[in-house]
C-alpha cells in the first residue's frame, strides 16, 4: 500500500465549474455521494465511490456508496465490508494504530496488494474492483472517516496520471466530505424531527423501535443513541435489530436505501 500526505489546497485543479457546482448543491443531501461519483469521474475513469465514518475501530458507518448504474457491485461489497471485511482494511491501521492519522492521508492499494483472501474476494474481485484510491482523516469531532474512489476491472487499475489527477481534487473533497458529515449527523438530519418521517413510512415499526430507526438514518452509533434515549447501547441494538427485521433488511446500508427510496 502506498501512504502520502493529501495536498491542502486545490490551486492547481483544473475542472469545469458546473461540475463542482453540482457537487456542492447536493452537499447534505442523499444525492451527494452520486453526485460525488459524477465529479470524480472529470478527474479519472471512476467506477465506484463509497464513504464511511469510523467513530472507533470495530464500528464502521455507511455514509453512501455509488456505483455504475443497474449494478450491484457497490452495493455487495459495502455490505461485506461492514459485516466481517472492515477489520482486514489496511486504511483502519493509519486511522487508529500509533495514535491516528494526524491531518488527511491519501492511500493507495490495488486489488493484487490485499493479502487476505476473503477482503479480496468479496470486496474486490466479485465487486469487479480493481483497485482503490482513499482520502482519509478526521472530522472536527474526532470521528476518523474514508472516501474512497475505485477503479473497476472492466477500465483497469487507475494510471499514475489519474491518481494524480483525483489526488488534485481531494482538498475539495474533504472539505464537501466534511460539511455534508456536519449536516448527515446533526443539522441536515435531525434524529427527532426524522422520527415522524420514519413513523410514515415504516407504521409497523413500535415507538421504541421508531426512535432507535431515527438515530440510524442521522448515522448516530449505538452509544449516541443510547445517550439520546436514555436506555443502554445493547438495549438499542436489540431494538435495532428487531426494526430491520420488520422492515425486511439486513443492515443499515439496505435500511437507508429503503428509508431514502421512499
Amino acid at each position: 500500500m502506498q501512504i502520502m500526505q493529501a495536498p491542502d489546497d486545490a490551486t492547481c485543479l483544473s475542472a469545469p465549474p458546473d461540475a463542482l457546482c453540482s457537487l456542492v448543491r447536493q452537499v447534505g443531501k442523499p444525492a451527494f455521494v452520486g453526485a460525488l461519483l459524477a465529479s470524480s469521474r472529470v478527474f479519472a475513469p471512476v467506477e465506484f465511490v463509497s464513504i464511511f465514518l469510523y467513530p472507533n475501530k470495530n464500528t464502521p458507518i455507511f455514509v453512501g456508496t455509488e456505483g455504475p448504474a443497474g449494478r450491484r457491485y457497490a452495493s455487495s461489497a459495502a455490505d461485506h465490508y461492514m459485516a466481517r471485511h472492515y477489520r482486514d482494511d489496511p486504511n483502519l491501521g493509519i486511522m487508529f494504530e500509533h495514535g491516528g492519522v494526524d491531518g488527511s492521508r491519501i492511500t493507495y492499494v490495488s486489488r493484487d496488494d490485499i493479502p487476505t483472501v476473503g477482503y479480496r474476494t468479496w470486496c474486490y474481485d466479485r465487486a469487479h474492483i480493481a483497485d482503490r484510491l482513499s482520502l482519509i482523516g478526521r472530522t472536527e469531532r474526532g470521528l476518523s472517516f474514508s472516501v474512497s474512489f475505485y477503479g473497476g476491472r472492466e477500465t483497469g487499475v487507475l494510471s499514475e496520471s489519474s491518481r494524480r489527477a483525483l489526488a488534485a481534487f481531494f482538498p475539495i473533497v474533504r472539505a464537501v466530505a466534511l460539511r455534508h458529515f456536519e449536516l448527515w449527523r446533526n443539522g441536515g438530519i435531525d434524529p427527532a424531527t426524522t422520527r415522524v418521517r420514519v413513523l410514515e413510512r415504516f407504521p409497523m415499526l413500535s415507538p421504541r423501535e421508531a426512535d432507535v430507526a431515527a438515530g440510524v438514518v442521522a448515522g448516530m452509533t449505538a452509544e449516541e443513541i443510547g445517550g439520546w434515549l436514555g436506555i443502554a447501547p445493547t438495549s438499542v441494538i436489540t431494538h435495532r435489530k428487531r426494526a430491520y427485521e420488520r422492515v425486511a433488511v439486513a443492515n443499515q446500508r439496505e435500511f437507508l436505501r429503503v428509508f431514502y427510496g421512499s
